[in-house]
């Protein structure tokens, strides 16, 4: 069985919160399972498959520079010239994206090996989607205190392909194309051989895709102009919470501690899976990324 099956089985035996008094070994089956569980998110989502992002902790400035220096050559004797590097502050709030579902009892106690693939992939899914959408989106302009804006957010798109690269002004030989898998088998020719709905390469640069970038899009992007900030990760399992039964804004909050639509788990013989990740992102370096919107060329 896997520590996941085990998490949920074990926390139905006593109707808490997984890992919270359960002793050390289910306790590392729980976080094993919550690792186990990120990974697959990393292997799936954009900023998880997209190479050299700037890596850097959240709630903490890091010193980032937007003008590099100059290096020249200088001849025997000649004064040695000087640049002056432009330096900048990056720092990244903690923003949360979770994805929470109730279940019955009954189908979390299954002993059918199906029930934990079916959990598994639905959350999985929920996480990769927000994550992704989130991430490139060009209509996202974030939401204060709650959610980053995406990379291609306030960009003026490129006319075409051509002139996507050719204006590029990051890295290009550490650039990303990113692309959903139907735009990236729209581009695929006799000319154009290494490149399909998992991705490959399009002129030598890596293609990402997704399917929650937009068919027609396409964002160029170099990540090490994109600073990528990630904290607690976890995954829990309930049947004692009373949940308000919104699948779209809901009330109940810290402020107000009111809600509509309130279920108490234990009574209704359900269990609340929550999956949540601490995530944010932002574009530390101007220039870093460019795209084209649907349509265009």
């Amino acid at each position: 069985m896997s520590p996941a099956a085990r998490v949920a089985k074990d926390a139905i035996g006593a109707g808490q919160l997984a890992g919270g008094s359960w002793g050390n070994e289910l306790a590392g089956d729980l976080a094993t399972a919550t690792a186990e569980f990120f990974q697959l998110v990393a292997e799936r989502s954009i900023i998880g498959r997209m190479a050299g992002l700037r890596r850097m902790p959240l709630l903490t400035k890091a010193i980032s520079v937007i003008g590099g220096s100059t290096a020249h050559w200088v001849g025997q004797g000649k004064a040695k010239p000087i640049t002056a590097m432009v330096f900048g502050d990056t720092f990244l709030p903690s923003r949360k994206v979770i994805a929470l579902t109730v279940i019955t009892r009954d189908l979390l106690e299954s002993a059918d090996p199906a029930a934990e693939g079916v959990l598994k992939t639905d959350l999985l899914r929920a996480v990769v989607d927000a994550l992704d959408s989130a991430f490139v989106n060009p209509a996202n302009a974030g939401i204060a205190d709650v959610m980053p804006a995406s990379i291609t957010n306030g960009l003026t798109p490129s006319a075409d392909l051509e002139a996507l690269v050719s204006d590029f002004a990051g890295d290009l030989s550490a650039a990303v194309f990113v692309m959903n898998p139907a735009t990236a088998v729209s581009l695929s020719s006799a000319d154009r051989p290494n490149i399909g709905a998992r991705g490959g390469e399009l002129f030598g640069v890596p293609v990402v895709t997704s399917r929650n970038v937009a068919e027609g899009d396409i964002t160029l992007a170099d990540p090490t102009g994109i600073a990528l900030g990630e904290g607690t990760a976890a995954v829990r399992i309930t049947t004692e919470a009373t949940i308000e039964m919104k699948d779209s804004a809901p009330t109940q909050d810290a402020t107000t501690g009111t809600g509509t639509v309130l279920v108490n788990l234990w009574q209704a013989n359900a269990a609340g899976i929550v999956a949540e990740r601490a995530v944010n992102w932002q574009v530390a370096r101007p220039g870093s990324v460019a795209y084209i919107a649907a349509g265009s060329g």
